[in-house]
């Protein structure tokens, strides 16, 4: 079959560093390369890879990218499956309007949607666009199996990990499919049908800039419940690690055919076990590879000491992050974010010891929060910027699709629609410059807003007064193609978008 897989455009707010990031899009690749590998022809589309200088509007949302109709005219009209991702339920408002388009414009295509917010709301989605398929969870097994079906004319009933209509139309969700065992076996990223030289000229990763970078995976999942994250439903609870000397033959080769210096490794928990994390390293230091390596996602503290600390940095690791995400003992526990803050900072002194970047991620406004709770994050906040932490993400509350957290506030009627209102919410939580949306009772939007600004600004004024020197090397990182650390990228990635958006709105004039 020939299929065109579509990457939408993205949502952008320079306050909102998360938008900033430009990446080529790894869950498309992976889900391209094993339709591929099954036989079928694969075209790509990537929205915001194609036009990552060219920004538009769209209902006072700036968007990065191609417009949909842009993306739409690009589709092979002879297609006859189309494959779209949404990873963030933000982003659906957007993702909607392109499936309507898509539909409009080749009404016999068969339609399906994966990612993250289509795995959290399935029915949602199909209901509001049209949709004749919805991939559930990991996606290389279960698409390749929708494809063969949609081949032969069989129905979706007996496939697991999907939501489809029926011949009468019903939405119909199959119950999940098992994880993939042998993540080894899953073909390489299908690199070669993205501009991966776009991105390397755009220059904004997820985590530090140190060269030509590319996103990767070792690992995949998480071993943890957290009640406000995605994962236990779109990975489950299980972790699977790849085998190291297969990831590093990777590096190598995108070393070889990109001129790759410096990979991005999106796992969601790359260190879980100590013995994987200490093989891998070995690997690469065996083979003498000159790298760097960042886990910008954030990872876990327990696997790290000072001698994994020592190993991690002699094998290329330049920076990665932790995630307590509160700084009050209660809330970890009600948030069932199994983290012990002393030995989280004992870890993050080891790596800071050995030459390290190290950052943490906080979150204020779960419903569980009060003010007293809020002190002690901003405690924690400040003794993360004293010990030597070269960034801190502090976010607002959002209560993701499916997560054990919202569905409590849904069944506390906190949230009792999915309008545009709440979707768009998801957005903003990561925007210490936009006006959030409290689900908590004790703080109004307007509070919660000033609560996060008010942690962001306290951490960077720790920052630089206990460490004047960070100033200069502020100003250094500007005028350098690298950046020493996650925080100087993120003032590059604003002033470049910036200075993007100027420049755009002038030529317009």
């Amino acid at each position: 079959m020939k299929v065109c897989l579509i990457e939408p455009s993205k949502f952008v707010s320079l306050t909102n560093f998360v938008s900033t990031i430009s990446m080529p899009p790894l869950g498309l690749a992976y889900i391209a390369a094993s339709i591929r590998e099954a036989g079928h022809e694969v075209c790509v589309v990537d929205g915001p890879g194609s036009a990552p200088r060219t920004f538009f509007d769209f209902n006072d949302i700036r968007i990065r990218g191609l417009t949909n109709e842009q993306i739409v005219e690009k589709i092979p009209l002879d297609v006859q499956v189309v494959g779209v991702g949404c990873m963030f339920t933000s982003h659906w408002v957007l993702v909607r309007e392109l499936l309507k388009d898509i539909r409009q414009a080749l009404p016999d295509v068969f339609l399906v949607m994966g990612g993250e917010h289509a795995t959290g709301f399935p029915e949602f989605s199909m209901e509001r666009a049209p949709i004749d398929a919805v991939v559930l969870g990991e996606g290389e097994e279960t698409i390749v199996q929708v494809l063969d079906h949609v081949e032969k004319g069989k129905s979706l009933e007996a496939v697991h990990g999907v939501a489809y209509r029926n011949r009468e139309g019903a939405i119909c969700v199959n119950p999940r499919r098992q994880r993939i065992g042998d993540l080894d076996a899953i073909p390489k990223p299908a690199w070669d049908l993205f501009d991966i030289e776009k991105y390397h000229e755009v220059n904004q990763p997820h985590g530090a800039s140190q060269g030509k970078f590319m996103p990767m995976l070792a690992t995949r999942g998480c071993p943890f419940s957290c009640t406000f994250c995605t994962s236990p439903n779109m990975w489950t609870t299980e972790w699977q690690p790849r085998n190291f000397k297969l990831v590093v033959d990777e590096m190598q080769e995108y070393c070889e055919t990109y001129g790759v210096t410096d990979f991005q490794f999106e796992d969601l928990t790359a260190i879980v076990k100590k013995q994987w994390i200490s093989d891998f390293c070995d690997e690469i230091i065996r083979r003498g590879m000159n790298i760097t390596f960042q886990l910008p996602s954030g990872t876990r503290s327990e696997g790290i000491d000072y001698e994994v600390a020592k190993k991690l940095k002699a094998a290329g690791c330049h920076e990665f992050a932790f995630a307590p995400e509160s700084g009050d003992p209660r809330i970890l526990k009600a948030i069932k974010k199994k983290v012990h803050l002393p030995t989280m900072f004992q870890s993050a002194k080891a790596a800071l010891k050995a030459g390290i970047n190290v950052g943490c991620f906080f979150i204020i406004g779960f419903p569980e929060d009060d003010y007293k709770s809020v002190l002690r994050t901003y405690a924690a906040i400040v003794k993360c910027a004293l010990i030597g932490l070269t960034n801190v993400n502090l976010n607002a509350y959002s209560p993701q699709p499916n997560t054990e957290s919202f569905n409590q506030l849904r069944k506390d009627g906190v949230i009792t629609e999915l309008s545009d209102e709440y979707l768009m919410s998801l957005f903003t939580f990561q925007d210490f410059g936009a006006k959030k949306t409290s689900y908590n009772k004790h703080f109004s939007d307007w509070e919660l807003s000033f609560l996060v600004l008010f942690g962001v600004a306290l951490f960077y004024l720790v920052y630089f007064l206990s460490r004047p020197g960070r100033i200069l090397q502020l100003f250094v990182d500007l005028f350098s193609q690298t950046s020493s650390n996650k925080s100087t990228k993120m003032a590059k990635s604003f002033l470049k978008d910036a200075f993007t958006l100027v420049k755009n709105k002038l030529i317009r004039v």
